[in-house]
């Protein structure tokens, strides 16, 4: 039943998606974000329901116009943040052919970019800036990678610069995912040999996944460089997730 309802999800949205690409005139999608529509937001909403997953935030009012930061668990973190905070992210290369998935972040005018090449992944600021330009937030993990949640790597400062140049404050956020009970679970992690379809398969046989969003004060870029607004981002993720 739970694939079932994700299928029909998934093909609604892509149909809508389609559709007001396929006819630009009528949809003013040119002049225009997904975000843009009430429908679509209620169709990222629904897709984290179909995805047996249930967001709760706490904390500080996420940013309108920032660089959002976060550690990384799985491919499931987009659909939640989205259902936060409708955003652009920044995200794997080859996240684009995944289905499904790579429509919906495409569609969301992410940043695509090959980390495992740094001259690469550094021509891409610029794309970041226009992104925060255009007066939305950008999502960035500076991890790189998926970690199972239980502890954080190491902050890459590069993307950092982004906010550093356009003067925008950075906005720490912290996520866990828990079972039905409020424990800790590893359920939804993408990581090592991990098929998008086994951590799917693992989510779908949860009772129900929480997700736990911490939205942590935001800091200034004016004031600090980028790598030490990676070092004080990544403690106070590293706090939240410890409380």
């Amino acid at each position: 039943m739970r694939y079932g309802r994700l299928g029909v999800n998934l093909t609604g949205g892509s149909l809508f998606i389609q559709a007001c690409h396929s006819f630009p005139s009528l949809s003013g999608i040119n002049e225009k974000h997904l975000n843009d529509y009430r429908i679509f937001n209620f169709w990222v909403k629904d897709l984290l329901h179909s995805m047996n997953t249930e967001l709760v935030i706490e904390g500080e009012e996420l940013l309108d116009h920032g660089l959002l930061v976060s550690n990384h668990i799985s491919w499931l973190d987009t659909i939640v943040f989205n259902h936060a905070k409708f955003l652009s992210f920044i995200a794997r290369h080859d996240l684009v052919t995944w289905p499904g998935i790579g429509t919906f972040t495409q569609r969301m005018h992410s940043v695509y970019v090959n980390r495992s090449n740094k001259f690469h992944a550094y021509r891409s600021i610029p794309s970041i800036e226009a992104r925060l330009k255009e007066g939305r937030s950008v999502m960035v993990f500076p991890e790189s990678t998926t970690s199972d949640g239980r502890q954080l790597l190491h902050f890459h400062p590069m993307f950092y610069e982004a906010a550093v140049r356009t003067r925008l404050p950075v906005q720490p956020l912290a996520l866990s995912y828990h079972d039905a009970t409020g424990a800790q679970i590893t359920t939804p992690a993408f990581i090592d040999d991990d098929s998008f379809v086994d951590t799917l398969s693992r989510i779908f046989v949860e009772d129900k996944v929480m997700a736990r969003l911490r939205v942590l004060p935001s800091m200034d870029s004016t004031k600090l460089d980028r790598k030490t607004l990676a070092w004080e981002s990544r403690k106070a993720i590293g706090r939240a997730l410890l409380s």
